[in-house]
């Protein structure tokens, strides 16, 4: 039985989510993860797109564990007469989890030019009394606050802020006594953690290609470098709690379904079969409003077998929550299926 420091996932987890990582913006994340994977005796490529490959070398494999590095975000759109600017999101997120965000504004470099707050456009009480209450929550009406004192036009410009400049949202990281880890971008550094959490743990990833693509949150998943040869893949991602929804928040929930359809049978049995074994706590569950990586294969017409496992989660794409408990039997769920034989 494999043994997972949680202690060191969530450590992993952290760093990662400082790191920001936007929708085909992951090249700081990919850097990170390079050498970690490299550690593990795994030789890393990285795709035109900016996704990152990584097998065992001289290896061919047949199947492909998946994990998203992409995050949402937000693009800068407008400037409005009193400084502030305009946004839309980057990814589907909803506008009501916007306001209070702290945000990166990036240049045209990529690096950090200004810091800001994400608002209503009525954001005082003081001023707008209840109005503040009526307005609509949708991206027209949230702006951009800067934390700078000149945002006249010319002045953005000379640090490379305008039209099409990039905005991070700062994950909001706060791991509680009682294990939960609150943060923004769970979906799915979490994911990822779990991953190297299972390579430390002696898992070896034969005849597995381990895949970690930047635009997920676009609907874009996996490209076809990605899954060539590969017969089977499992993705790992995010479980939403909620009403209707069969999540286990302190175990693995297992989709039986997405917005896709049903997920493959296989794959899909055989994880089942490996919690109920080595007693890792789980559930079923039905997305109806939901995608994963290897749908994204599946639609571009690849013959390959997709099964979904997930880290249980409370408030997704907005300010998420998840129990260590969750992440440390996902690690375990993943070390168990890269000793499983490809079938």
């Amino acid at each position: 039985m494999y043994r997972i420091d949680t202690q060191s996932l969530i450590q992993q987890l952290e760093a990662m989510l400082a790191i920001p990582s936007p929708s085909l913006h992951g090249e700081a994340l990919a850097d990170w993860l390079t050498p970690r994977l490299e550690a593990q005796g795994l030789e890393v490529m990285r795709t035109a797109r900016g996704d990152l490959i990584a097998q065992c070398p001289g290896d061919r494999p047949s199947r492909a564990l998946t994990a998203h590095l992409d995050t949402l975000a937000a693009m800068v759109v407008r400037r409005f007469p009193d400084g502030r600017l305009g946004v839309r999101p980057v990814g589907n997120w909803n506008a009501r989890f916007a306001p209070g965000a702290r945000v990166r504004v990036h240049d045209w470099q990529g690096e950090v030019a200004a810091l800001g707050t994400l608002l209503p456009d009525k954001a005082s009480g003081h001023v707008f009394n209840e109005a503040v209450d009526a307005q609509p929550s949708d991206w027209e009406h949230v702006a951009l606050r800067l934390d700078l004192v000149e945002t006249a036009p010319v002045e953005l410009a000379a640090l490379g802020i305008g039209v099409g400049s990039l905005v991070s949202v700062d994950p909001g990281i706060a791991v509680t006594d009682t294990g939960f880890i609150n943060a923004r971008h769970l979906d799915n550094k979490a994911a990822i953690a779990c991953v190297l959490a299972a390579l430390e743990a002696g898992a070896q990833p034969r005849d597995t290609r381990l895949l970690f693509s930047c635009a997920e949150e676009l609907g874009l998943g996996l490209t076809r470098p990605m899954f060539e040869g590969i017969r089977e893949i499992l993705n790992l991602d995010i479980a939403a709690q909620g009403e209707g929804q069969n999540v286990c928040l302190r175990g693995v929930t297992i989709a039986m379904m997405d917005s896709l359809g049903p997920l493959h049978p296989l794959p899909t049995r055989r994880l089942l079969a490996l919690c109920r074994e080595h007693a890792i706590p789980f559930a079923t569950d039905c997305f109806p409003y939901y995608s994963c990586d290897g749908d994204s294969a599946a639609r571009a017409g690849a013959d390959v077998r997709n099964a979904l496992a997930c880290f249980g989660a409370d408030a997704s794409h907005g300010w998420e929550r998840v129990h260590r408990d969750s992440l440390e039997a996902l690690a375990r769920l993943v070390a168990l299926w890269l000793d499983d034989p490809a079938r």
